[in-house]
Formats: C-alpha cells, structure tokens, sequence
C-alpha cells in the first residue's frame, strides 16, 4: 500500500478505511481461543491490544485500494445493478427524449423501468456533456443496443483499471461486447460522471468512499 494513500486512511479518509477493515473482515472483535480463555493469561489478552492484534487473521487481507475504480467492489450487487441503468438512460437521454415510435418507447420502458425511464427524461440528461454522451452512443450499432448496454461498456471501461482481486470478489460482470474508444480525459470525466450518478442517486455515502 502506498505510504501516502495509507497515512491518508488514518486522517481524511476513515470511512474508506472502514470499508477496507469490513472487506478484510477485521471489523469485528477478536474472539480468544478456548485455551487462552481458560487460562489465566486470558486478562492479559484482553487488557493488551497488542497481543490482541497478534490473533487477528490478516495473512489473507487485502488493502491495495489506491486506484478508485477498485472501491467499486464496497457496492452491492443490487447497487451496481441499478448504477448500470442509470448510466444508460443519462448517456442515451437524447434518445429516450426523441423516441416518438411507441413500440420503442414501450421497449425502453420495459428494459430500464418507469423509475429510470423518468430520470433519463429530466435530470438524468444534466450529469454527461452532450459531446461525451453522442460519442459513447456512436460506438453501438443502434439506438436500442447503445439504452441496453451503453451503462456496461462504461462500466468495463472504468473497471479496467481496478485489481483483479477486487473484480473476482465483486460478484458483477458488465455484459457488454463493446470497447469505447475514449481519450484519458474523457475517461476521467465519465469517471466523475459516474461517481456523481452513483453518490447522488444511489448512495450518498459513497463519497466518502471514493473522493
């Protein structure tokens, strides 16, 4: 772990440690083994955090968070879930707005759910730049492919960059084929963006997991 990053986790950054000392299952308290429990060195444990510390099961831990795209595994299933739809419907707001044929405005319905049909409709369009939304929707072969899977392929893009550990133990896989071809900043701000969808409409406490 680097030095900076791990100095930053005992003052500015707790509740990332928190999550950290949860992932490693550390949070808890250390339950003595019968054999010292029954003996009378038992107080001496108890009363002396350091020898606690010697019990606790770290051999198996791990704490390389430094790349914010692996904090992504401190989210729920249920919650990236719901992340990837709202992604799709903040990229592709243009084409929720213009759909007029009705069979097609049904079927987005259908895919992303009333709730996130609306937020596609209005606030959802303000989290991307116009620009960054037309060039993401242009790397699919139609309307309807770029409302179902633009959210994975932004997801695949930022998850790239997090450890394999942290995406094996996720327990979510973006299904999406399409690679987007996007310039480091633009990977950067579709980063922010999505931190922002995820912070504002998700969970706000997960600012304090990736700021």
């Amino acid at each position: 772990m680097n030095r900076e990053f791990a100095l930053s986790l005992l003052t500015e950054k707790r509740e990332l440690l928190k999550k950290i000392l949860e992932y490693n299952h550390l949070d808890g308290a250390t339950v003595l083994p019968d054999e010292i429990m029954n003996s009378g060195s038992a107080q001496r444990f108890l009363d002396n955090h350091r020898l606690i510390r010697k019990l606790s099961k770290v051999s198996e831990g791990y704490f390389d968070f430094d790349s914010p795209a692996s904090r992504f595994c401190f989210c729920s299933v249920e919650q990236l879930e719901l992340l990837r739809k709202l992604l799709c419907a903040s990229i592709c707001s243009q084409i929720l707005i213009t759909e007029i044929k009705k069979e097609q405005v049904t079927a987005y319905r259908e895919f992303l759910g009333e709730d996130i049909y609306a937020f596609g409709l209005r606030r959802g369009s303000l989290y991307i730049p116009a620009y960054l939304k037309n060039r993401i929707v242009s790397s699919f072969s139609s309307s309807e492919q770029a409302v179902k899977e633009s959210g994975d392929a932004v997801l695949s893009n930022i998850l790239k960059n997090a450890s394999a550990d942290c995406i094996e133990k996720m327990g979510f896989k973006p299904e999406s084929t399409v690679s987007l071809d996007l310039s480091d900043s633009d990977e950067r701000l579709i980063f922010d963006c999505t931190i922002k969808i995820l912070c504002l409409e998700i969970d706000s406490s997960c600012q304090n997991i990736f700021n």
